[in-house]
This record gives C-alpha cells, structure tokens and sequence, in this order.
C-alpha cells in the first residue's frame, strides 16, 4: 500500500480581501467522500494531509474543522479498505517529507459572507427566540411545495421529508433512524444509494469531471426506478475546486442531463454557495438561469451555507426565496462554536424552518455531515446530531 502526504494551502477572498494568518481551530476531522474531490475555506491556513491508495482506487479523502472545510475529491470505484488517519494543523512553515509530494493550491474563493471574517473565537450572535424576532418572508406568489401529495410535475413525492442525512460511511446512519427519528431521506454526492436503509435516496450528478455525466442517466434511471422521487444537479459550480463550471455551460449541460428526467422526478439547481458577488452563491444561480433562457427543469433551489450565525442564516434563506421564488433546499450547513453553541443555533434553525410559516417554502435540509466528530461522537450521535435526528 503505497502512501502520499499533501500539503496544501487554502486561501479564500473575502470581498477582495485575503485573510492571513493561522486558523484558531485546531481540530481536524477526516471523512470519505464517494465520488469527488472538493477543497474549500475561509481561512488561510497550512494543511498536511496523509492519503492511503491501494494502486487502483484511491480513498476520497476530507476534513472538516468547524467553519472550514476541506474536502478532497475524486473518483473511487469502491471505498479503500485502509482506516483513514485524522491529519494535524502544521504551522505555516511545515513541509512535506522527503519521501512525499508537496502540492501547494491556492483556492480564491468569496464563498462565505462577510460575516465569515470574523475572529474565530468570537460566539456566534444570538439567534432570535422567538419567530417574532425573524424577519417578514417577501411578498411573492406561493409556489409549490413538498406537501405530502404532489409537486408541481405531478410527481408522487412521499410525504414532506424535511430532515435528511448526508453521509459517506453508510454504517453510521443506524445511529439516527431509532425510534422517534424525523430523518427521512438521504444522500452522498454519488449517483448510487449504498446507504443500505429504507431512506428516499437523492442521487446527485455532481458534474462533468471523470466518467460523470456519462453514468448519469443509467444510474439516475435506476435510481428513480428504485424510488427516488428527487435529483440533485451540479455541486457548487461556482468553484474551482467543485464542479468549476460556467453559469453558460451548467445550463446547456443541466438541460441535457437533467431535463430528461423532467415529470419522471424533481430536479434541483446546481447547488451555490452563500458566497458574495456576481460569481458566486444566487448572483451566480441568476446567471444560470438566464443562461437557460427558461429551457432547464428546476423544480426547487439547492443551496449550501456556512460560517454565519442564525440571524443571517436566516436572513439568506429570504434572500434566496425572493431571487428565485422556488422551494429551497439546503443540502449542506454547519455552525461555528462549542457543541452546546452548535446545539442552540440548530434548534433555533430547525424551530424556524418547520414551525415558522415564514420558511415554509424550504422544502428539505441536511446538516453537514454524518460523521466522527461531528454528528457522531464515540460511537453514537453528538448533542447536534441528536437535535438533528429526533428534535421536535
């Protein structure tokens, strides 16, 4: 078994400005992820990271460290049957050994809110208490949403399925669907459902990259055929390290591999950031759909968020509403803090989105993720993972 060490460099823009200097978190944590490789951060920060491969499979390798993100990807024909190793924060002027390979990449990205740029160790805000405190919905027309009978394409949907799992290890989802769970369906950035579980699957596209775009349609089929009732499009587009693909060329290529499936299943947007700016996040979603001319399939908005508190979660989630006037999803979250600072803003998030009429247009959302250290601490859900599952 043949082992690299990578160190790489992260750097993120933030409204023009880079942030400098050693992230306040020293704790790492490391996942698979099925299909892809993704890096992202929000702040500039040395990372060595040790791969195992087996010669014909590399292992998707990632970290997590509260508002940072470092997800590797590539393609892996099967998980490596190796135990990963949780790899530490070096100081800036840490290098590879001898016997490795240095990779530096920068990554510019203005892929979280100002809000981002903050002390580390600055508690979130406080979230409101109560929905009084939340700020009135726009007034648009209704649209449709996942209300236990159909959608929008005459699609049977299953029920209102709000909370999902976003996982890569299969075997720790056991942990969430005891007795009482509101986890109802989920998903791994992969276009096969490996979860082992009676959950609604959602299979993601994810791309052009690799041999992509050339299984989807079998594996979106099969997977309809199996009882998926939703699909997921392109991951993070926006990005250099995600999908990296033109607003011009999402479109052309969600039409082609995702309006096929229009009335079979309903179908997301490409996946955007809570970046800022004209490029990223819903500045570059209106792109998209300008680029589409109104020929892509897109029965609801998929969005991912993180390094804000719940305020401006919130407030995000109107935004994104009022721009597009579809169903939200959101497929990846997480919050800064202590456990009991992640706990409490997710409950006041969970209070909002399935008790406040507001947000009754989000439709499904899946904290991220379904792993060590996170949502499962030895062996059984963290505090936040036993929110997430079984709060009412």
């Amino acid at each position: 078994m043949n082992t690299k060490t990578l160190a790489a460099l992260v750097a993120t823009t933030l409204l023009g400005q880079t942030i400098a200097g050693p992230h306040r978190h020293g704790l790492q944590h490391l996942h698979q992820k099925r299909a892809t490789i993704t890096e992202e951060s929000t702040v500039t920060h040395w990372v060595t990271v040790t791969v195992y491969e087996d010669g014909t499979a590399p292992t998707p390798e990632a970290f997590y460290s509260h508002s940072h993100r470092f997800r590797l990807k590539h393609s892996s024909s099967s998980p490596s049957s190796s135990t990963p190793v949780v790899a530490p924060v070096a100081s800036t002027s840490a290098a590879p050994t001898s016997s490795s390979t240095s990779v530096t990449k920068v990554v510019a990205s203005s892929s979280t809110t100002p809000e981002a740029d903050e002390d580390a160790s600055t508690p979130p805000a406080a979230p409101p208490t109560s929905s009084s405190s939340v700020q009135a919905a726009p007034s648009l027309e209704p649209v449709p949403v996942d209300d236990g009978n159909n959608d929008n394409t005459g699609v049977v949907t299953g029920g209102r399925a709000k909370r999902g799992l976003a996982y890569n290890d299969p075997q720790l989802l056991k942990a969430f669907l005891g007795d009482g769970t509101k986890v109802t369906w989920t998903y791994n950035w992969g276009q096969q459902d490996d979860s082992g579980t009676d959950l609604e699957f959602v299979p993601t596209l994810w791309g052009i990259k690799l041999d992509f775009a050339d299984t989807w349609p079998a594996n979106a089929q099969k997977a309809i055929d199996a009882g998926s009732k939703c699909l997921f499009s392109f991951n993070e587009p926006e990005l250099e390290a995600q999908a990296n693909m033109s607003p011009q060329l999402a479109a052309q290529k969600h039409i082609e591999l995702m309006n096929p499936f229009s009335g079979k299943a309903r179908i997301g947007s490409p996946s955007i950031t809570n970046g800022v700016g004209p490029n990223n996040g819903i500045g570059y979603l209106k792109q998209f759909f300008d680029a589409c001319a109104g020929k892509c399939a897109v029965d609801f908005v998929n969005i991912h968020i993180y390094g804000v508190d719940t305020n401006t979660f919130l407030s995000h989630l109107l935004d994104v509403y009022a721009a597009f006037n579809k169903p939200v999803w959101i497929t990846e979250f997480a919050f800064d803090g202590t456990d009991d600072e992640i706990n409490s803003q997710l409950e006041t998030v969970i209070d909002q989105i399935e008790n406040n009429s507001t947000y009754s247009f989000v439709e499904r959302y899946s904290y991220f993720m379904v792993q060590d250290g996170t949502m499962i601490k030895n062996g059984a859900p963290s505090e936040y993972g036993n929110t997430f599952a079984y709060a009412t």
